[in-house]
Formats: structure tokens, sequence, C-alpha cells
């Protein structure tokens, strides 16, 4: 069964409110990834590899951290009504296999004309609560809003 995904719309936010969910990034969570993508970088593929040039482990893809970014939006923050619109994003730390992270936004801006919001991104580390990345993610809304009409004809 999926997740229910909240259905907040432009008039629910407001600055300063936020959500955040944790999860764990696996071994198998980036093969998945480098399968989908298509980057198969031996730096995120191959442990070895990667140790040589001195990370501890196979390195996910910074991608991947965009990817629960708009998990972020498309669940919790908004949820359903989101249109991702455009992300900002910079890493901070590399992410190997293992990682439980601390996704997190909070509303920065809410703009009624263009009906949109720009979230505050920040990627931790729960246990160690360094910042792994950082960002803004804008967002739209595809509930229609408050003038949406439904005549017909």
């Amino acid at each position: 069964m999926r997740p229910s995904a909240a259905a907040l719309v432009l008039e629910d936010l407001s600055i300063g409110q936020s959500a955040a969910f944790d999860a764990v990034i696996t071994g198998n969570d980036i093969d998945a990834f480098a399968a989908l993508s298509g980057d198969t970088s031996p730096l995120h593929v191959d442990a070895t590899f990667a140790r040589d040039r001195g990370f501890g482990d196979r390195v996910a893809h910074g991608a991947h951290l965009v990817a629960l970014a708009s998990r972020l939006a498309g669940m919790y923050l908004p949820g359903r009504n989101a249109l991702l619109l455009a992300v900002n994003a910079s890493f901070a730390a590399p992410v190997l296999p293992g990682t439980r992270v601390t996704v997190s936004g909070v509303v920065e801006q809410v703009s009624d004309s263009v009906r949109s919001v720009v979230l505050k991104l920040r990627v931790v580390d729960t246990d160690s609560r360094a910042t792994l990345a950082r960002g803004r993610l804008t967002i739209g809304f595809t509930d229609g809003g408050p003038a949406r009409s439904t005549a017909h004809g």
C-alpha cells in the first residue's frame, strides 16, 4: 500500500511552516538509482574505486538527494497538489550506504500572485546532524486555486 500524500493548497501554507522525514540510503538504493539514471560512474557502483579516491565507500548520487527533495514536496509539503518548478541544491558532504538522512523543508516565501512557495531545503545525517545538502525548492500548485472555474460551455 502506498503512503498517502498530504493535500495542502497554497492558502494552507505560511512562512516558517515545515515538514521532514527520515530515510536510509542503502547500497541497493544506490544501485537502483544508478540503473534508473544511467549514471553508473564507478564512484557510485564500485566500492574499491571510491575507497581509492578517499571515500569510505560508494557515494550516493547527488541527484538521489534531489529525488528525496522531490518526495518532500510531493508527499509532505505541500503534497499531492505540488508541482516542482525549480530546484537549487548544493552538496556539502558525500552520502555513503547505510547513512540515515533527515530531509526537511521550511516555507521561506509564499507568493499569492504566482501561486507558488519557496522551501528552504536541508538534508542532514540523522545521527551526526552534519549537513549533507542544502538548497531551495520552488513549488507551484495543481489544485487550480480559489479562482478555479467549474463552469462549462
